[in-house]
């Protein structure tokens, strides 16, 4: 397993395994830990600016944002944050730049420093939150959402961001609430009124849902997103003479939207579907195809673009081989059929393969826990084998190389794991202990500053910093990063030794 570092002999703490485990392996926590400035706020930029004022940077920044040209636009902002550094502004600036440049990591560093500089400024801790939302953590989304609710009662915003977060989250009723609530703050927000149409959709309330879309369409007659949850409703009231018109609306307003144009195709079918029971049901009429085709070319119309952008979507592909048939296009419906079962076959093993390797890797740490080494590669091989995007698999290979000595390894595969998933804790964790071990401490410690950036509560990545300070002569960073750890894992002794030993008084007679 991985020893904490420092003159101890205790394991490394875990969550899911107790300390008198078997010493090969410990699977490390997955908990969230406090978040600090990202090293791309505290480093010097490399390049010095050839501008004498923050205006300037600012304003170029500020360009290549309009552009959607982010790494410029961080760049830009961090060399003005170096001029400015207490503008609090400014780093929510940054920060949102460093999002949309996928810097989640940094980006959560600078709201922090923001909020730091600014306590309770509301565009960072929504920006924060939805920075947080990125990395999958919801826990802290829902804490500074939750605060920004408390410190802005009069405000719609973050009761919107929170009701949002509840319908990824499917707890419907709570995001209700927070819906409900801001557009009681907001009544004119038609963003906060669609996403409690969709709450209610989700929770099965269709009269409350289309409600609120009629008081949205009142407004904005051309809202697509109105008319595409209108649509939904009305087709799953399989009510198509009002579920078409909207459907049709949708697709037009947002011609490249998948979504819309399947659910247009979808409706399509379903009348040309009833048209056709209906001819047959006729007694004494003959079916009239005409119009029935014609309905089946407009579905073939809908679903045809959907695949320039989902070219293997086996449910697409099924539509359209339907309504290639019913149009009387018997080749083309032959040949999607067939790239239908393709799909579906290929999504199928997809799954599986991807099952199988979660149990490899499941089977592998048990092995390993028996300080079975070469067993627990071979069924890391195996899984990497079925779902080579597996990124648990790597970072369990970078562990078991990790406590055999073989560092070089270690690196590939966590680097590998890294790579994939870029903000799971325990990859990140990982990583920073082979570079800690491989005496790279300024990269070890950036590892272990973005594990705490995507997780507030990782008391081990605390700890691990600490050392790092100490190993530096920096006492009092240490020993704040120490005291980080044992206020996250009061119980931990390991933790409170470490800041005892730090304390002002400890070298005191």
């Amino acid at each position: 397993m991985f020893p904490r570092s420092g003159a101890r002999t205790a394991p490394l703490r875990c969550n899911t395994l107790h300390r008198a485990a078997p010493a090969l392996l410990c699977i490390l926590p997955l908990l969230f830990a406090a978040a600090r400035t990202s090293r791309a706020d505290k480093s010097t930029i490399a390049a010095q600016s050839p501008y004498e004022r923050p205006q300037d940077l600012i304003r170029e920044a500020r360009a290549a944002a309009a552009q959607s040209q982010w790494d410029q636009a961080a760049l830009s902002y961090q060399q003005a944050v170096q001029l400015l550094p207490r503008d609090a502004g400014l780093r929510v600036e940054l920060a949102a730049a460093l999002a949309k440049a996928g810097r989640l990591t940094d980006a959560i560093g600078s709201y922090e420093a923001a909020l730091r500089i600014s306590p309770g400024n509301l565009p960072a801790e929504l920006g924060l939150a939805q920075a947080y939302r990125g990395v999958h953590n919801y826990e802290e989304t829902r804490r500074v959402l939750e605060r920004a609710v408390r410190e802005h009662p009069k405000s719609a915003a973050p009761l919107a961001a929170l009701g949002d977060l509840e319908i990824e989250l499917q707890t419907f009723d709570a995001a209700i609430g927070h819906l409900r609530a801001a557009a009681a703050l907001e009544p004119a927000n038609n963003s906060t009124r669609n996403l409690l149409a969709a709450a209610y959709q989700a929770k099965g309330d269709y009269e409350n849902a289309l409600a609120q879309l009629s008081k949205v369409l009142a407004r904005d007659p051309q809202n697509a997103l109105a008319h595409f949850l209108r649509a939904e409703i009305c087709s799953a009231r399989n009510d198509d003479a009002r579920a078409l018109p909207e459907a049709e609306k949708a697709s037009a307003l947002q011609p490249q939207n998948p979504r819309a144009r399947a659910l247009l195709g979808k409706i399509l079918l379903r009348i040309a579907d009833n048209e056709s029971a209906a001819a047959s049901a006729a007694p004494g009429e003959a079916p009239e195809p005409t119009a029935r085709a014609a309905t089946c070319r407009k579905a073939v119309a809908a679903l045809e673009p959907v695949l320039e952008t989902k070219a293997s979507d086996a449910e697409t592909l099924f539509l359209l081989s339907r309504a290639y048939r019913c149009a009387g296009q018997e080749d083309q419906a032959k040949k999607t059929l067939a790239d239908f079962e393709a799909a579906s076959q290929n999504d199928h093993a997809t799954r599986e393969n991807q099952h199988q390797a979660e149990h490899l890797v499941e089977q592998a740490n048990d092995l390993a826990l028996k300080n079975d080494l070469p067993g627990a590669l071979n069924l890391l091989q195996q899984a990497v084998a079925k779902d080579p995007g597996y990124g648990p698999a790597y970072s369990l290979y970078a562990k078991l190389y990790y406590s055999s000595g073989d560092l070089n390894k270690a690196t590939e595969a966590i680097s590998k794991a890294v790579a994939l998933n870029p903000y799971i804790p325990d990859f990140l964790y990982v990583q920073g202990k082979i570079l800690e071990k491989q005496g790279r401490l300024d990269e070890a410690l950036a590892a272990f500053e973005r594990t705490v950036l995507v997780n507030p509560k990782e008391a081990d990545a605390y700890f691990e910093m600490g050392v790092i300070y100490q190993q530096r002569s920096d006492r009092p960073r240490a020993f704040a990063a120490y005291k980080k750890a044992a206020e996250l894992s009061p119980t931990d002794e390991d933790y409170r030794r470490a800041v005892a030993s730090l304390s002002p008084h400890h070298d005191k007679p």
